[in-house]
């Protein structure tokens, strides 16, 4: 037979499991790239070294678009230049 105490108790207990699942729930919200749980020095390490590798990776990826971008400016330039030059020597003969 249960005694109010024992119920008092379990009531208390099973708020203190939703009170701290709900916790978790909006911690995972906050942290949803991160994971989940008290980390070891050395699983940190790691989770962070693959998080700089991910950013190293997007950088290069960056730099390497942006340099193209920059080459195909350049061409474009000179391009125009090119166009607008000729352009000018035509029209000068005519005259």
């Amino acid at each position: 037979m249960l005694t109010t105490g024992s119920v008092s108790k379990r009531s208390q207990l099973n708020q203190q499991q939703q009170q701290h699942n709900n916790l978790d729930a909006s911690m995972l919200a906050q942290r949803e790239g991160t994971p989940m749980g008290e980390l070891t020095p050395h699983e940190e390490i790691l989770y962070l070294r693959r998080q700089l590798a991910k950013l190293n990776r997007r950088v290069l990826n960056i730099e390497i678009n942006n340099e193209q971008r920059m080459q195909r400016e350049k061409i474009v330039y000179c391009l125009g230049l090119a166009y607008f030059v000729l352009k000018t020597i035509f029209w000068l003969n005519r005259n």
